[in-house]
């Protein structure tokens, strides 16, 4: 694997991708959009963390995750934004990865959950009940597995025109004829 895009991921109860790509572009929220089975997904491209120098004190709160590290901005935004246009809120999935070298090697970091409604941020919720529950695509993006371009039916907010968006968001919410 080279390099592990930085990421946050913001599941909705939006049911289409459509629908919520034509939502965050009416709202001027550009992020990309991805289909799943359990409500479109908003990703949000992240600024890579800078690498800290390596350091010979260990601190047991690296294994406990009290690191102190706070959201990222855009991401804590995005999530506001898209909890106050949605009944039901949505859940915040982030994650601070790196590829391990050395005496152990591979993916090793901390994904952290958190719930946002009514644009407000709550409470922080187990990650692996959350991941455990969403589509694999969720995870698959957040661990840098797959990019978001290369997701079946992705779509970018900030590219579509105003009036596109107005079409997808109401296209997105007629129900399918049976």
């Amino acid at each position: 694997m080279s390099e592990i895009p930085a990421v946050a991921v913001v599941l909705t109860p939006v049911a289409s991708a459509s629908a919520l790509a034509g939502l965050c572009a009416m709202q001027d929220v550009d992020v990309h959009v991805v289909p799943s089975r359990s409500g479109a997904v908003a990703v949000v491209e992240l600024e890579p963390a800078p690498e800290a120098p390596p350091s010979d004190d260990w601190d047991i709160g690296e294994l406990l995750g009290a690191t102190g590290e706070e959201v990222p901005a855009a991401a804590d935004e995005v999530a506001r934004t898209l909890s106050r246009l949605t009944k039901a809120g949505v859940v915040l999935i982030t994650a601070s990865l790196a590829q391990d070298a050395g005496f152990e090697r591979g993916l090793s970091g901390q994904l952290t959950a958190r719930r946002y409604a009514g644009g407000e941020r709550g409470e922080d919720v187990a990650v692996g009940l959350v991941l455990a529950g969403a589509d694999d695509v969720v995870e698959d993006l957040v661990l840098g597995r797959v990019r978001v371009t290369d997701v079946p039916g992705h779509a970018r907010s900030g590219d579509l025109p105003r009036w596109k968006a107005a079409r997808m968001f109401a296209k997105g919410l007629r129900k399918p004829r049976p």
